[in-house]
Formats: C-alpha cells, sequence, structure tokens
C-alpha cells in the first residue's frame, strides 16, 4: 500500500477503489487545543458560555450539516462529485466540528491527542491488520471487531 505525500503533514492511501487521508498527529494537536482555550479565555467565555450540554449540540448541529451534503444520494461517484464541488464548505463544517469538539473537551478537561492516541491504539488490537484487512468490521454483517470477538484474537 504505497502513500502518496501530499504535504507535510497529509498523505493519501488507496485501499481498493477508496482514497483516504492520512494526517500526521503530533505536539499541533496539543497546540490547536490551547489555541482555542486562550481564543474562549480571551473572551471572558468561560464559565459564562462553555457548556457541555451546548458543545454536544454544535457537534451534532455540524454533523448534520455534512449529512446534508450527501442526503438521500447513493451513488458513490455523485457523492465524491459533490464533496469536490463543497469542498470550502465541507472544511468549514469540519473545521466548525473540530471547534466544538476541541471547546468541549477543554471544558471537561480531555486532553485531545492523548484522546486520539488511545483510540489509535484501541483500533490496532480492536482491527488487527491479519484480520480485517480489506474486510468489513460490522459485526452484525460477519464482519470483525475484537471488542465483541475475544475468541478470533491472533496470537
Amino acid at each position: 500500500m504505497p502513500l502518496e505525500k501530499i504535504s507535510d503533514d497529509v498523505q493519501k492511501i488507496k485501499l481498493g477503489s477508496k482514497e483516504f487521508l492520512l494526517l500526521k498527529l503530533n505536539s499541533d494537536l496539543n497546540n490547536i487545543q490551547e489555541r482555542i482555550e486562550t481564543f474562549a479565555e480571551e473572551r471572558e467565555w468561560k464559565g459564562k458560555f462553555d457548556d457541555p450540554r451546548d458543545y454536544l449540540l454544535g457537534i451534532v448541529e455540524e454533523v448534520g450539516e455534512v449529512r446534508n451534503i450527501v442526503k438521500w444520494e447513493t451513488s458513490i461517484e455523485v457523492i465524491n462529485r459533490v464533496i469536490k464541488d463543497n469542498f470550502e464548505h465541507l472544511e468549514n463544517m469540519i473545521g466548525d466540528l473540530l471547534w466544538f469538539t476541541f471547546m468541549l473537551a477543554n471544558r471537561v478537561g480531555v486532553n485531545a491527542k492523548e484522546a486520539i492516541e488511545k483510540v489509535i491504539e484501541n483500533n490496532t488490537e480492536r482491527f488487527p491488520v491479519e484480520l480485517t484487512k480489506g474486510k468489513s468490521t460490522n459485526v452484525y454483517a460477519g464482519g470483525i471487531d475484537l471488542k465483541y470477538d475475544k475468541e478470533k484474537k491472533i496470537s
């Protein structure tokens, strides 16, 4: 699986007929989280407008907006075209989604970099390449997820 370098922080990988972008995870994530915290502090929003419920609702709202770009469409070709044609709008919504996620993380004391590193480690164990390469992980459709099926664990 060759990786194509897009930039210092982004690589593209092709798996079957699908392409994915891989983002480099480094200390910049902590820097972003700190910048968002500073932004809120400078405006004296902390303690006034930092309700976790509102951040969660903001996340749901942004996910809904992203979904609206492709809702009801089943053709992957059309979906890819619509995403390409609306890339700046999609980029903005993903930025908003990350904004609300980082604001929530700041509010409840979660270090985003540590949290995503734990998820990556957990997913590496749940979905070993030897068992999941090119396969669905939907256990209800016959896929493999070692979180639910410890008996298939490789040694």
